[in-house]
């Protein structure tokens, strides 16, 4: 190795312990801040997004909203049953957390109250539904939708008969997480 290749591999090396302690400051920083995450993001660092539940409390009807922004005042993207499984992706301050819920071909993001999720999952009493996909067009299957409402793209077909999990609502239409971990909609009607 000659005098340069020596002075590269050095430099190479600085390089690198540099990039790992500023990744890691990154991703300290995401944990308590939004912008944080954008930058760990951006650099091209993977933040841990942690897995919890809703957890509504005792009473099993009630439902936490998903909010499009991180305020009370935000519009609802649904509510989610007690032991609803989310990703926790940031602190979104203010006593909200941002998440997902979902995965595979369609999920949903926006805003919980961070005092409603639970990281002790196994503490958590699941009140999710677990209903059966019916039709009450005749047909012998129904498309589960990307968002609750008539003008949807399709993520799925059930079977009449086929088992799904509820896991919210959202007006006339049912939150359901799919075998693959995609988050659809069915009508109220479609599934009893």
């Amino acid at each position: 190795m000659g005098g340069g290749d020596g002075l590269f591999f050095l430099m190479s090396a600085f390089y690198w312990d540099w990039k790992e302690l500023l990744v890691l400051f990154l991703e300290t920083l995401a944990i308590s801040s939004a912008w944080g995450m954008a930058l760990l993001m951006l650099w091209g660092g993977q933040a841990m997004a942690q897995s919890a539940v809703v957890d509504n409390g005792s009473d099993p009807s009630s439902r936490l909203n998903m909010r499009d922004q991180p305020s009370k005042d935000a519009g609802s993207v649904g509510q989610f049953y007690t032991g609803t499984p989310v990703e926790i992706v940031s602190d979104a301050g203010g006593g909200w957390s941002q998440v997902t819920i979902g995965g595979g071909a369609n999920s949903l993001s926006g805003y919980m109250m961070s005092q409603y999720l639970s990281t002790d999952t196994a503490s958590v009493q699941d009140a999710t539904k677990n209903m059966q996909v019916v039709s009450p067009y005749g047909t012998q299957s129904v498309v589960v939708r990307d968002t609750p409402s008539n003008s949807y793209d399709a993520v799925s077909m059930l079977e009449v008969g086929d088992d799904v999990r509820v896991i919210g609502t959202k007006g006339d239409y049912y939150y359901v997480l799919l075998d693959d971990s995609s988050v659809g909609c069915l009508s109220t009607s479609e599934a009893e």
